[in-house]
């Protein structure tokens, strides 16, 4: 198999594999079926769009949302990767479009919603695919024992076998092992790979706060708002408790950008206010559960559930859009026992959706919702660790340790105030942004990120010479990166809210890059770059779970950093010289530890003791850039007896 780190860095400019990544990139390259469970904020887009920019062929990926459809397909475009979708939100032409490519053999990856492979129109067509992979993204939705079943994903078995039973990948946050059961039978996934990489999110800190009347409620989420400056989400359980809130806060707070977002509202407002979330630092975004899957903002800081969420499943999956940047974040649910009367209103009102089922069946779904209804009760009025409750509710066999849940921080006699707190950029993490910033001032909003990333990096070809970017006083700034690696650098400043892409003339799909106002202060000087953008280079991501706690059943995978030789003592010697290095080169970035090295890292570094910077590459972690900038001194410290 080709070398899938050097393949990454090309097609996504990124230095390495998050956990359990690459063992599930292998398994579908080989044609496997795979079940993979990762929570928010791990990669699991990445596990079926590698294999399709890889392999080629058609990939269809079926997915809930059109809003994260557009996101993927415009990002995906913007590494150069073939990419499609087709849904309702579509002009008329630019579906035929979309459909005559289909029909002329188009390859890349095709995003659907699954009503759309259902669809009558569609069927003919369906039949004549022949995708060398199906994605099924939001996997849950298929199974009548999640927590958020929808019909139209219980038919995707079907669509499956009039796509002739491709190779299939379903991916999902959150799904128990009957959950996960439920979704390999419906689907008729063959003998898949099962991954579970854990559902522990330590930087995370879950809290709950007993309510008992609404002014208290009210008044808690004025505190909690006011005392977070960073970008905060607040659930509501009906669409009339986000208008009250949203009111509310926007009454009390006058210095913070309140956005509403729920399924009644107008979709242009709804699109309005989620783009304007999603670009501005600080934001408050007031939503029923429609809100939330595909939502890729890195730097949310506080979650809050201003009503009793249904399930632990959406709680978790709620939750888990606060610190995707691995940064510390809150988890905060304001509990009233009244809550429990609106989830039992939507528990009664199961069956509506598909009149056709039998009355057994919605009763005992019905029981079902119910006892997840208790176990929620339970999750926030317990005096145990709230997350190790998470932990065994999903059959995670983690222990939890130094929790800063409320339970346990009020047992240590801790407060808000012991939360570590994000580290500062470095002065070269604080110019790269401000060299990427200028970048994008000076294309004047006129260009798209490939192009604005081709004159960072001084590439001379027909487009810089046509335009004249050849001659901004920018071009060529970051000619050291290549032009893959700047974009993917792009994409990063666009999540923070410091740049954003819009379409000129609504023309779709062909978006130019401009700088926000908070944007155009980072690039001034007048303030620092977020936090979030901390580990901006190198390239490497911040990881959620610990790979020694990646599960994968089915089939067996190499650890080998995992049979780490402590009992060796030139091994272990190697290996405490080389921490001693990395929290000497860590202080003097003002980094923390794991962003220079991860400690699997060094243990084979330890292990193989490379004797030249060739040796160093075969190394999993390290990536040109950090042997560039670390390679020879890791390789002193090896040799130092």
């Amino acid at each position: 198999m080709a070398d899938l780190r050097a393949q990454l860095q090309e097609l996504f400019g990124l230095d390495d594999f998050r956990p359990a990544q690459r063992e599930v990139i292998e398994d579908v390259l080989a044609g496997r079926d795979v079940m993979c469970v990762m929570p928010t904020g791990a990669g699991k887009s990445l596990c079926y769009q590698f294999p399709a920019a890889s392999a080629g062929g058609l990939t269809i990926v079926v997915s809930p949302l059109i809003s994260l459809m557009e996101d993927q397909v415009q990002q995906l475009r913007d590494e150069g990767i073939s990419a499609a979708m087709l849904n309702s939100s579509l002009p008329p032409a630019v579906q035929r479009q979309v459909m005559a490519e289909l029909h002329e053999g188009f390859e890349g990856l095709l995003y659907v919603a699954p009503e759309r492979l259902l669809a009558a129109n569609f069927q003919p067509l369906l039949e004549k695919l022949t995708p060398r992979l199906l994605a099924v993204d939001e996997a849950h939705c298929i199974s009548q024992w999640g927590h958020d079943f929808r019909p139209e994903y219980a038919r995707l078995g079907e669509a499956r076998q009039k796509l002739g039973m491709p190779p299939t990948i379903a991916l999902t946050a959150t799904a128990t092992h009957d959950v996960r059961d439920d979704i390999i039978a419906q689907l008729e996934l063959r003998d898949p790979t099962v991954v579970v990489t854990g559902f522990d999110r330590p930087t995370l800190r879950y809290e709950s706060r007993r309510i008992g009347k609404v002014v208290e409620k009210d008044e808690q989420l004025l505190s909690l708002v006011r005392e977070e400056p960073g970008s905060i989400i607040i659930y509501c359980a009906t669409r009339k408790a986000v208008d009250e809130a949203t009111i509310l806060l926007s009454q009390k707070v006058k210095d913070r950008p309140i956005f509403a977002y729920h399924a009644g509202m107008d979709s242009a407002a709804r699109s309005a206010n989620l783009e304007r979330f999603m670009q501005t630092n600080g934001a408050v975004a007031v939503a029923t559960n429609a809100f939330g899957m595909g939502i890729n903002k890195p730097n949310i800081r506080l979650v809050v559930h201003y009503n009793l969420p249904g399930t632990l499943e959406a709680y978790y999956q709620e939750a888990g859009r606060a610190g995707r940047d691995g940064r510390p974040s809150r988890c905060i649910v304001l509990f009233s026992y009244q809550d429990r009367f609106t989830q039992e209103f939507f528990i009664n009102k199961i069956g509506e959706e598909n009149p056709g089922a039998s009355p057994e069946l919605i009763e005992k779904r019905k029981n079902h919702a119910r006892q997840k209804l208790d176990l929620v009760i339970r999750f926030a009025s317990t005096h145990r660790c709230r997350r190790q409750m998470i932990l065994d509710y999903f059959g995670d066999e983690t222990k939890a340790t130094d929790c800063r849940c409320d339970v346990c921080a009020g047992m240590a006699g801790l407060s808000v105030a012991d939360l570590p707190t994000a580290q500062p950029l470095s002065e070269d993490g604080v110019q790269l942004v401000r060299q990427l910033l200028s970048g994008i001032a000076r294309c004047h909003g006129r260009f798209g990120v490939g192009l604005v990333a081709e004159m960072l990096a001084g590439a001379e070809n027909d487009k810089t010479q046509k335009w004249l970017l050849d001659r901004v006083s920018t071009f060529g700034v970051l000619r050291k990166w290549p032009v893959k690696r700047i974009i993917a650098m792009l994409h990063r400043v666009l999540e923070s809210g410091l740049a954003r892409q819009r379409d000129p003339d609504g023309m779709k799909f062909r978006p130019v890059v401009e700088l926000t106002p908070t944007g155009a202060a980072v690039m001034k000087g007048e303030q620092l770059p977020p936090s979030d953008l901390g580990d901006l280079l190198p390239r490497k991501s911040l990881e959620t779970v610990d790979s020694s706690r990646v599960r994968i059943s089915r089939r067996n995978g190499d650890t080998p950093a995992d049979e780490f030789a402590e009992g060796d003592p030139e091994v272990a010697g190697r290996f405490e010289r080389l921490r001693s290095l990395r929290a000497r080169i860590a202080r003097e970035k003002s980094v923390p530890a794991y962003v220079i090295c991860h400690d699997t890292t060094l243990k084979q570094i330890a292990m193989d003791a490379p004797a030249d910077l060739m040796g160093l590459q075969r190394v999993k972690g390290m990536g040109p850039q950090k042997i560039k900038m670390y390679g020879q001194a890791l390789l002193d410290a090896v040799n130092r007896a």
